[in-house]
């Protein structure tokens, strides 16, 4: 191309050329600047989306659904950082099922998109639409166990806090307890003894001025005086002893001779605790006495004999056994003290055969027993610590947790991961003898926690909750219905 008068284009100097990269950095710098300081909230932290200025409670952009904030004060939710809820069908069988069933199904599925014309969220926003089907034993007949007696020797406030505890394993199966309590000054006992007949429980209380190991002995003499004819069985039990399911203790019992002197029960998890206490049926764990048993050491030169000794009050009962008769302790596996502080949730998550009795959920560690056994309502106690692992690897132990381990595990592994602490210098060796074979703990395991549930009409709501002070907490709502 010519210019006027036919002049050639003069070249530009480095300097116009040097310009105009300089120009073109800098625009580019604006750009970027300009992104990151839109997208910068995004990037360092994630959105609060909702706050409720009356419980102090957050919401962040995490959450695609609106929230109860009354159900969320409940839970102790301060921060909530994502929520889905999923609707469980229990389907019953009478086939045998395995402990943990494999499922094809993902427990967490993708939420429908969300529509693209703004409108208001709903509490229906953060359930996955499909609901799952899983099945469950068929729920047993009401069971009978009017031949089994208990023993407790507790204070009456204590009493009053273990009968919602109670009513599952004890309500409306005709089975009795008999509590000694220390004398009640504010004569409270009529209504402890209304609430426990409101739940079906048959609850005997008896005042005692004896000192606590002594009145824990007493029980022994307490339960052989109130035994009826067709008493098979006596029992003494911590007023936090807890039994999952009436009828597999029925059944459990059935296996041994009652017509035979036997004393049955289950030792500590700990050596430690086997050295410091003897080798004898733990007391929370349920000491289980046959009839012609407790009629042999209440005979009053021994039962005198034996409640003056120093001891506490199951190793009397140990030792009263020892002393006086040939019989020596049978040992349920089942039948659990869980001698076990803190973090449980190996216990509880392993692949195998739920216990009978478990004991300390209120104290060593925190597990909420009536809680969880608010399910059994719904499909009955076979569904209580059943398990699910679906197919996204979420592993769900029916009213304890909703898990995922962060190695891949062999499916029909039986070890027990060791997330507990102990007591009088126990390491993993100390439980080799009753919870082996072991495994070391999955410090990367991520983990909800049942912290509530609630029958809600013919809906059973389970709220489990993985806790993170930083980030917020994420909450899994799992809704049962038959």
């Amino acid at each position: 191309m010519l210019l006027k008068g036919g002049e050639k284009p003069r070249p530009r100097g480095a300097s116009w050329v040097w310009r105009k990269k300089l120009l073109r950095f800098v625009v580019a710098i604006c750009l970027v600047g300009g992104f990151t300081f839109l997208l910068w909230p995004h990037l360092g932290r994630e959105k609060i989306v909702m706050e409720d200025p009356v419980s102090n409670i957050t919401v962040t952009s995490g959450v695609h659904c609106e929230p109860d904030f009354e159900l969320l004060a409940r839970l102790d939710i301060k921060k909530l950082s994502g929520y889905v809820k999923r609707e469980i069908v229990a389907t019953p069988t009478s086939d045998t099922l395995p402990i943990r069933q494999h499922l094809d199904t993902p427990l967490f599925e993708p939420l429908e998109s969300p529509n693209p014309v703004s409108t208001p969220q709903s509490q229906d926003d953060c359930l996955i639409p499909k609901p799952v089907s899983l099945q469950v034993p068929k729920p047993p007949v009401r069971v009978d166990a009017s031949h089994i007696d208990f023993g407790v020797a507790t204070t009456l406030g204590r009493l009053n806090d273990s009968i919602d505890a109670f009513a599952h394993w004890a309500g409306y199966t005709q089975t009795r307890i008999f509590a000694l309590i220390e004398p009640d000054k504010e004569e409270r006992i009529k209504e402890v003894q209304m609430k426990a007949d409101a739940l079906g429980i048959n609850l005997f209380v008896e005042e005692s001025d004896e000192e606590y190991q002594r009145r824990y002995f007493s029980l022994v003499a307490h339960l052989e005086h109130n035994m009826q004819r067709k008493t098979q069985w006596s029992c003494v039990i911590d007023d936090d002893t807890f039994f999952l399911s009436m009828p597999e203790l029925v059944k459990a019992l059935g296996e041994y001779d009652a017509r035979q002197p036997m004393y049955v029960g289950g030792l500590s998890e700990s050596i430690p605790q086997v050295g410091a206490f003897g080798l004898m049926g733990f007391g929370g764990a349920g000491v289980f006495m046959s009839r012609p048993l407790i009629q042999q050491i209440s005979e009053p030169a021994i039962f005198n004999d034996c409640l003056n000794t120093g001891h506490t009050g199951d190793r009397r009962i140990s030792l009263c056994v020892y002393q006086n008769t040939p019989t020596r302790l049978t040992i349920n596996h089942r039948l659990r003290q869980l001698d076990m502080t803190d973090d449980v949730s190996g216990f509880f998550e392993v692949n195998r055969l739920p216990p009978l009795s478990v004991h300390h959920w209120k104290s060593w560690f925190h597990t909420d027993m009536a809680k969880l056994s608010v399910i059994g309502e719904l499909c009955g106690d076979g569904c209580l610590l059943r398990q699910f692992e679906f197919g996204d690897g979420w592993i769900l132990t029916n009213g304890f947790s909703v898990m995922k381990y962060s190695v891949d595990l062999d499916p029909n592994d039986p070890s027990m991961e060791v997330t507990w602490g102990g007591q009088n210098g126990a390491n993993i060796d100390s439980y080799l003898h009753e919870l082996g074979p072991l495994r070391p703990k999955d410090n990367d395991k991520f983990s909800y926690a049942m912290v509530d549930t609630v029958l809600d009409g013919n809906k059973v709501r389970q709220y489990y909750v993985h806790r993170d002070p930083e980030k917020g907490d994420q909450l899994l709502e799992l809704i049962w219905r038959a």
